[in-house]
Protein backbone atom coordinates (compact mmCIF):
# COMPACT_ATOMS: atom_id res chain seq x y z
CA UNK A 1 0.00 0.00 0.00
CA UNK A 2 0.97 3.14 -0.75
CA UNK A 3 0.25 5.60 2.28
CA UNK A 4 0.16 9.28 2.97
CA UNK A 5 -1.12 11.22 5.87
CA UNK A 6 -3.55 14.50 5.55
CA UNK A 7 -6.41 16.64 7.26
CA UNK A 8 -9.64 16.94 6.19
CA UNK A 9 -9.99 20.60 5.60
CA UNK A 10 -13.82 20.73 4.30
CA UNK A 11 -16.84 18.47 3.89
CA UNK A 12 -19.22 18.92 0.19
CA UNK A 13 -21.82 16.91 0.20
CA UNK A 14 -20.24 13.52 0.15
CA UNK A 15 -17.32 14.31 -0.54
CA UNK A 16 -13.76 15.14 1.67
CA UNK A 17 -11.54 17.69 0.82
CA UNK A 18 -8.13 17.14 1.71
CA UNK A 19 -5.05 18.65 2.45
CA UNK A 20 -2.26 15.94 1.97
CA UNK A 21 1.30 16.71 3.30
CA UNK A 22 3.87 16.82 0.19
CA UNK A 23 6.82 15.76 1.16
CA UNK A 24 6.79 12.43 -0.07
CA UNK A 25 6.22 9.00 1.05
CA UNK A 26 7.92 6.93 2.78
CA UNK A 27 5.91 3.42 1.27
CA UNK A 28 8.63 2.45 -1.22
CA UNK A 29 11.60 3.26 1.20
CA UNK A 30 13.58 5.31 -1.02
CA UNK A 31 13.13 8.04 1.99
CA UNK A 32 14.95 10.84 1.26
CA UNK A 33 16.19 9.94 -1.97
CA UNK A 34 12.86 9.92 -3.72
CA UNK A 35 12.70 12.65 -6.86
CA UNK A 36 9.28 13.24 -6.18
CA UNK A 37 9.46 13.59 -2.70
CA UNK A 38 12.33 16.35 -3.52
CA UNK A 39 9.92 17.56 -6.20
CA UNK A 40 6.82 18.38 -4.04
CA UNK A 41 9.65 19.77 -1.33
CA UNK A 42 8.66 23.57 0.07
CA UNK A 43 5.20 23.49 -1.88
CA UNK A 44 2.03 23.80 -0.48
CA UNK A 45 0.03 20.92 0.38
CA UNK A 46 -2.35 19.46 -2.22
CA UNK A 47 -6.10 19.28 -2.27
CA UNK A 48 -7.69 15.86 -2.91
CA UNK A 49 -11.57 15.77 -3.66
CA UNK A 50 -12.20 12.41 -2.26
CA UNK A 51 -15.46 10.36 -1.44
CA UNK A 52 -15.97 10.54 2.20
CA UNK A 53 -17.57 8.26 5.15
CA UNK A 54 -19.60 9.07 7.06
CA UNK A 55 -17.80 9.35 10.64
CA UNK A 56 -14.91 11.94 8.58
CA UNK A 57 -15.19 15.54 10.13
CA UNK A 58 -13.42 18.17 9.34
CA UNK A 59 -10.27 18.19 10.64
CA UNK A 60 -9.85 15.00 11.02
CA UNK A 61 -6.53 12.84 10.55
CA UNK A 62 -6.53 10.59 7.57
CA UNK A 63 -4.46 8.03 5.80
CA UNK A 64 -4.73 8.50 1.77
CA UNK A 65 -4.06 4.95 0.78
CA UNK A 66 -3.66 3.08 -2.71
CA UNK A 67 -3.05 -0.43 -3.42
CA UNK A 68 0.84 -0.07 -5.16
CA UNK A 69 -0.67 -2.59 -7.90
CA UNK A 70 -3.11 -0.63 -9.15
CA UNK A 71 -0.48 2.42 -9.57
CA UNK A 72 1.48 -0.01 -11.28
CA UNK A 73 -0.90 -1.70 -13.74
CA UNK A 74 -1.89 2.77 -14.12
CA UNK A 75 2.09 3.68 -14.78
CA UNK A 76 2.26 0.97 -17.35
CA UNK A 77 -0.99 2.19 -19.05
CA UNK A 78 0.25 5.94 -19.07
CA UNK A 79 3.50 5.84 -19.44
CA UNK A 80 5.03 2.14 -20.98
CA UNK A 81 2.04 1.71 -23.02
CA UNK A 82 2.26 5.09 -24.94
CA UNK A 83 6.15 4.94 -25.16
CA UNK A 84 6.07 1.75 -26.57
CA UNK A 85 3.69 2.46 -29.01
CA UNK A 86 5.19 5.18 -30.27
CA UNK A 87 8.74 3.19 -30.88
CA UNK A 88 5.93 0.33 -32.94
CA UNK A 89 4.54 3.49 -35.11
CA UNK A 90 8.20 5.13 -36.01
CA UNK A 91 8.92 1.56 -36.88
CA UNK A 92 5.94 1.44 -39.10
CA UNK A 93 6.60 4.43 -40.35
CA UNK A 94 10.20 3.89 -41.08
CA UNK A 95 9.45 0.29 -42.70
CA UNK A 96 6.05 1.46 -45.05
CA UNK A 97 8.07 4.99 -46.94
CA UNK A 98 11.86 4.74 -45.25
CA UNK A 99 11.99 8.68 -44.50
CA UNK A 100 12.27 10.65 -41.39
CA UNK A 101 8.75 12.18 -41.86
CA UNK A 102 7.14 8.72 -41.99
CA UNK A 103 9.19 7.88 -39.23
CA UNK A 104 8.31 10.90 -37.33
CA UNK A 105 4.02 10.93 -38.34
CA UNK A 106 4.26 7.14 -37.65
CA UNK A 107 6.16 7.68 -34.22
CA UNK A 108 3.22 10.75 -33.40
CA UNK A 109 -0.18 8.40 -34.77
CA UNK A 110 1.57 5.62 -32.27
CA UNK A 111 1.38 7.85 -29.18
CA UNK A 112 -1.83 9.53 -29.90
CA UNK A 113 -3.48 5.88 -30.57
CA UNK A 114 -1.87 4.92 -27.80
CA UNK A 115 -3.68 7.67 -25.49
CA UNK A 116 -6.93 7.10 -27.53
CA UNK A 117 -6.71 3.56 -26.28
CA UNK A 118 -5.97 4.25 -22.80
CA UNK A 119 -8.76 6.84 -22.45
CA UNK A 120 -11.61 4.46 -23.74
CA UNK A 121 -10.51 1.27 -21.84
CA UNK A 122 -10.18 3.27 -18.53
CA UNK A 123 -13.98 4.82 -19.14
CA UNK A 124 -14.99 1.01 -20.30
CA UNK A 125 -13.07 -0.72 -17.54
CA UNK A 126 -13.97 -0.01 -14.07
CA UNK A 127 -11.54 -0.06 -11.54
CA UNK A 128 -8.95 0.30 -14.12
CA UNK A 129 -8.13 3.70 -12.96
CA UNK A 130 -7.00 3.79 -9.16
CA UNK A 131 -9.21 5.47 -6.43
CA UNK A 132 -7.41 6.28 -3.34
CA UNK A 133 -9.09 5.35 -0.03
CA UNK A 134 -9.45 7.21 3.38
CA UNK A 135 -9.05 5.64 6.61
CA UNK A 136 -9.66 7.93 9.29
CA UNK A 137 -6.66 7.93 11.95
CA UNK A 138 -8.60 10.25 14.49
CA UNK A 139 -11.16 12.50 15.03
CA UNK A 140 -10.04 15.78 15.75
CA UNK A 141 -6.32 15.50 15.42
CA UNK A 142 -3.89 17.16 16.96
CA UNK A 143 -2.00 18.00 14.27
CA UNK A 144 -1.94 21.66 12.97
CA UNK A 145 -4.37 22.82 10.61
CA UNK A 146 -1.15 25.11 9.34
CA UNK A 147 1.15 22.09 8.44
CA UNK A 148 -1.55 21.70 5.67
CA UNK A 149 -2.17 25.13 4.84
CA UNK A 150 -3.05 25.90 1.27
CA UNK A 151 -3.68 28.71 -0.58
CA UNK A 152 -6.70 29.26 -3.23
Amino acid sequence: MIEHRGIVQRMEADQAIVAMETAGCSSCGQGGSCGIGKMASGRAATLLTLPAGPDLRVGDAVSIVLPQSRLTLSALLGYLFPAFAMLLGAGLGATLDGSDAATALGAIAGFLGALVISRVAISLIPGLLPTPQLISLSSHSNVSQQEFHHEH
